[in-house]
């Protein structure tokens, strides 16, 4: 044992142990070292692109995991029978075609607006420019909710591309891995969409609210003639959702007397609990 760390005492011969104290230029040097850190997270998002790679590191582990359950279906799979396995490759074509389908939920329906006396235009958007991902990962975190879809090096995905399920818009990529990407849910109070009004035709700013809550617009001034039942799209401002994409639906419209603005509470279509599958549109 070093002198340093101990000194024997006069009374009862016992060691006495002391640690020495860090040195100052250890110390500053530590904190320095700490403070570059957070400045590059805050500049280059850093945090986020390590997340990406740990889900890519983390699949291996997953896969060894989840190995055992896969050889003991692939074994009752074989011994099942002929019908069976024919009901389910039937299944798995049907599934296929309502994911193949779910690209023509995006167009408007066509609404009569006799103020404006004009009908919506349709949305038409080519669909080779939506790619299909399945759901990997969901976190539990209610008010910044995180999703991770699998991607593969065929599909080239980019930062702010739209994500949207069968029942409306689910939010954009937020970072990107080499085999995952990270999705803002709209659901996320960090969420912000330009969107518009089927009936009123009206633009405002959605924000997420939480997973499981209603949205709400931002900054609506009381004239505003929002209503109760009608939906509203994206409204493609701010250039990176495209426009015309179903969000979700006017639940509520509340005039407060403490307050110069509307609330007006939106129910998002699109629920990630609940989907597997989701289009990733490839902005270009």
């Amino acid at each position: 044992m070093l002198k340093r760390e101990h000194k024997v005492s006069n009374i009862s011969s016992e060691a006495i142990f002391a640690i020495p104290a860090m040195k100052p230029s250890r110390v500053i040097f530590a904190s320095i070292f700490c403070l570059l850190l957070m400045i590059i997270d805050i500049r280059y998002e850093s945090g986020s692109y390590i997340r990406s790679f740990s889900n890519d590191m983390l699949k291996p582990i997953t896969f060894l995991t989840r190995f055992p359950l896969q050889i003991y279906e692939n074994f009752n799979l074989f011994f099942s029978s002929r019908v069976n396995l024919e009901k389910k490759v039937q299944s798995l074509e049907e599934e296929n075609l309502k994911l193949k389908a779910a690209n023509q939920f995006m167009e408007k329906i066509s609404i009569d607006n006799s103020k404006l006396n004009a009908l919506w235009s349709s949305l038409s958007i080519d669909k080779e420019r939506f790619l299909i991902s399945k759901k990997s990962f969901l976190s539990s975190n209610e008010y910044q909710p995180l999703l991770v879809l699998d991607i593969n090096s065929k599909q080239i995905v980019k930062k702010d591309s739209a994500v949207v399920s069968d029942q409306g818009l689910a939010g954009r990529v937020s970072s990107i891995g080499f085999s995952s990407a990270e999705v803002l849910l709209v659901q996320d109070i960090r969420s912000s969409i330009p969107v518009i009004s089927s009936d009123s035709s009206l633009h405002a700013t959605l924000e997420g609210n939480g997973l499981g809550r209603n949205g709400k617009l931002k900054f609506l001034s009381k004239t505003a003639e929002f209503s109760a039942g009608e939906r509203v799209y994206t409204s493609g401002l701010g250039e990176i959702f495209p426009d015309g994409i179903l969000v979700g639906e006017v639940v509520s419209v509340t005039d407060p007397v403490d307050s110069e603005f509307l609330e007006v509470e939106i129910f998002f279509y699109s629920d990630p609990v609940n989907q597997d599958y989701f289009l990733i549109y490839k902005n270009e």
